[in-house]
């Protein structure tokens, strides 16, 4: 499964305490993967709580391949996100 796919569904899972996650990921080339994860989960909390949150779960279920073929995956809430 490409890592976008796997990010995806991995972060959609339950478990990962982050609720109805919405995703702007792009992939490069080589398969690398970078974006946004938004979801409200992460109204009020600092960015080093919502990276925390995001990477704590990631790291658990992810391989270290998968793992080092993230670029930077950046946390916003919905309202955040409808700045732009």
């Amino acid at each position: 499964m490409p890592l976008k796919d796997e990010l995806t569904t991995t972060i959609s899972s339950p478990l990962s305490g982050i609720a109805t996650p919405e995703f702007e990921l792009e992939e490069t080339p080589a398969g690398k993967v970078g974006g946004f994860i938004i979801s409200p989960s992460f109204a009020g909390k600092s960015q080093i709580e919502r990276q925390n949150m995001l990477w704590d779960y990631l790291d658990q279920s992810l391989s270290k391949e998968q793992i080092l073929g993230i670029i930077s995956l950046v946390t916003v809430t919905p309202d955040e996100a409808q700045e732009d």
